[in-house]
């Protein structure tokens, strides 16, 4: 490798000594394998990185992403995200304006070892509210509050209590190049966003059958909130408002948890039932057969896709939403 390098610096040092233009010594550097970028050490790539987020140049931070980096959908989506381009550009202008110092770790070179400081804000902590205000509206007025995940994650959005972290992150030094991986470094993406990064990957998956409907939010995989939509048409006769009033009581206890009984012209009963799993409890919802009969559980959480083909043996017809993010098409990957 040596003798090459040499051979090429006698035939484009002539050149250089000759013509004294600066494209002929950028040439020699790449001919040579000394490009700037190869020169840079890992905290100055980090520092390249995090200072593209700020300026918004998010085509200069893809080739740092490994395949699993959900990062990688919010900047994509930022001019291709249908839907949820607003709710991407308004994450990005509320994190953009923070402050860091990156510092390579003397000795762990080899690991591409980088301590970062990172002051920032978190931005999140009024989405668990918006969703729950939206299972509830939706499952009292049967309207689309919830169905509209674009609508309440980006309503929920706002500067919260600040951020100020030392962490550690890793550049991954690989034969087809730097990159800084979602696993690694989950914390440093995490808190670059405000906390947005597990939502960046949200959907809305409705299953519906003749008389049953089901919208099912997820982060990924998990599910966090639903809304059941039945319609009942046998043993409803002499039904009274005081029995659907009832059936609409026997839920009022229970946190994390809306119901909504409707007597309809025909005779026949619209239940509504509305659940925020970070809140309700999992022993009520199995006791009432939302989780297995309906939701099925997965390596310690709700599953979506395990869901999904449950719902589907069951003769139900599933679509999932991703609003134009792509996440979908990436979890079916």
């Amino acid at each position: 490798m040596r003798k090459w390098n040499y051979a090429v610096a006698a035939l484009v040092l002539p050149a250089m000594l000759l013509g004294g233009c600066a494209e002929q010594l950028e040439l020699a550097r790449e001919q040579m394998g000394l490009s700037e970028k190869d020169k840079r050490t890992d905290d100055q790539i980090i520092s390249d990185f995090l200072t593209a987020y700020q300026e918004g140049n998010f085509e200069a931070m893809e080739p740092y992403f490994d395949e699993d980096n959900l990062l990688r959908l919010f900047c994509q989506g930022q001019e291709n995200g249908g839907e949820m381009a607003e709710v991407y550009k308004k994450v990005w202008e509320l994190t953009k304006d923070f402050t860091f110092t990156a510092e390579a770790v003397e000795g762990k070179e080899a690991w591409g070892e980088v301590t970062l400081h990172l002051q920032t804000n978190e931005i999140v902590s009024g989405i668990p509210d918006a969703m729950w205000s939206a299972i509830q509206a939706q499952t009292e007025n049967g309207d689309d509050s919830f169905a509209d995940l674009p609508g309440w994650l980006g309503d929920a959005l706002q500067t919260g209590d600040p951020i100020d972290e030392e962490l550690t992150v890793y550049v991954s030094h690989r034969s087809d190049g730097d990159r800084i991986d979602s696993s690694a470094c989950r914390e440093m993406y995490e808190q670059l966003t405000g906390g947005f990064y597990d939502y960046i990957d949200m959907t809305m998956t409705t299953c519906t059958a003749e008389n049953d409907s089901y919208y099912v939010a997820a982060q990924g995989d998990s599910i966090v909130g639903m809304v059941e939509t039945a319609v009942q048409t046998e043993g409803t006769e002499g039904l009274t408002e005081e029995d659907v009033q009832a059936y609409e009581d026997g839920f009022q206890a229970m946190t994390g948890v809306a119901a909504k009984a409707s007597l309809r012209e025909d005779g026949s009963v619209e239940l509504r039932f509305g659940v925020d799993f970070d809140h309700a409890s999992s022993t009520a919802l199995a006791n009432l057969g939302v989780i297995s009969d309906r939701v099925n559980s997965y390596g310690g959480y709700l599953s979506l896709w395990s869901t999904i083909d449950s719902f589907k043996e069951g003769g139900m017809t599933c679509e999932t939403n991703d609003f134009g993010s792509g996440a979908a098409a990436s979890e079916e990957e």
